[in-house]
C-alpha cells in the first residue's frame, strides 16, 4: 500500500470518508477487520489430512499442548487411511489440544471420530467449537473412558468449567467412537455414537473455530473432523 502522501485528492476523501462511516458503525475502517468472515450457511468443511505432511502437524492449525502429528494408520482399523496423533504421553500439562485457524463457524454441526490408545490419568477425547482466535476461550464437548461419562464445558481465558454430564456406554482403548455436536443460537446438542446424549443452553459464545482434545496422559487418534456452518 502507497503511503497516504501519495494518495491522490479522491483517494484522500474516499478514506476520510471509510473513517467517519467506520467511527459511525462502531468498526475501524481496515481490510483487517473483514479479513475474517463467518462462514455461509451450507458451506461444509472436512479435515481427511491428505494434503498435509507427515509427522506435521495439520495446515493452518494451531497446538495447545501435546504432540500432535498427521500419520498414516497402518492398524486398518481406521474409517481413514491417515489420522491426527496426539503422542506425548504426559508433558505436566494437564490440556493438550488443536484448533484449526479457519474456517470462523456461528451455527454448526461437526462431529469427530477417535480411539483413546492409552491413559490412566485421565484417559479422555473432545471436540471443540466456537474457539476464538487465540484458542483459549470456547466450547467443548468430551468423552471420559475413565467415567464414562460424555462433559459439556466452556473455556474462558484457559480455564475450563463444568456445564453439564451425562453417562455414555463404556469407552474400550483401542476403538473408534464419534463425538458430533449441533449448535444452534445458545443450544447446543450433543451426540456420542449417533445417540443424543444432552442439550445444553449457554450464549457466552457465538462463532469461533473448531478444534479437539486430549488430556494428562491420554494417547488419541483423530480422524474424519467434519463441521458445516448452518
Amino acid at each position: 500500500m502507497r503511503r497516504i502522501g501519495g494518495i491522490t485528492c479522491r483517494a484522500h476523501t474516499a478514506l476520510f470518508f471509510g473513517f467517519i462511516v467506520g467511527g459511525m458503525l462502531g468498526t475501524p475502517f481496515s481490510s483487517a477487520a473483514a479479513a475474517v468472515r463467518s462462514a455461509p450457511a451450507g458451506k461444509a468443511y472436512s479435515w481427511s489430512f491428505q494434503s498435509d505432511t507427515l509427522g506435521q502437524t495439520p495446515a493452518r492449525s494451531k497446538a495447545f499442548g501435546g504432540v500432535w502429528q498427521v500419520s498414516e494408520d497402518t492398524t486398518g482399523t481406521s474409517p481413514s487411511t491417515r489420522i491426527l496423533r496426539q503422542s506425548e504421553p504426559d508433558d505436566g500439562i494437564a490440556f493438550h489440544y488443536l484448533t484449526f485457524t479457519r474456517p470462523l463457524l456461528e451455527d454448526l454441526d461437526a462431529s469427530v471420530r477417535f480411539r483413546i490408545r492409552s491413559g490412566d490419568i485421565n484417559p479422555s477425547a473432545g471436540i471443540m467449537f466456537q474457539m476464538d482466535p487465540k484458542g483459549t476461550s470456547g466450547y467443548l464437548v468430551r468423552a471420559n473412558a475413565k467415567t464414562g461419562e460424555l462433559s459439556f464445558h466452556y473455556l474462558l481465558y484457559g480455564k475450563r468449567r463444568d456445564l453439564k454430564f451425562a453417562k455414555i456406554d463404556p469407552i474400550e482403548p483401542g476403538t473408534w467412537h464419534m463425538i458430533a455436536i449441533s449448535r444452534r443460537k445458545s443450544v447446543t446438542q450433543a451426540f456420542f455414537d449417533g445417540n443424543q446424549v444432552m442439550m445444553v443452553r449457554d450464549d457466552r459464545f457465538s462463532k469461533g473455530n473448531v478444534g479437539v482434545w486430549t488430556e494428562d496422559d491420554t494417547l488419541v487418534d483423530f480422524a474424519d473432523l467434519a463441521a458445516t456452518a448452518r
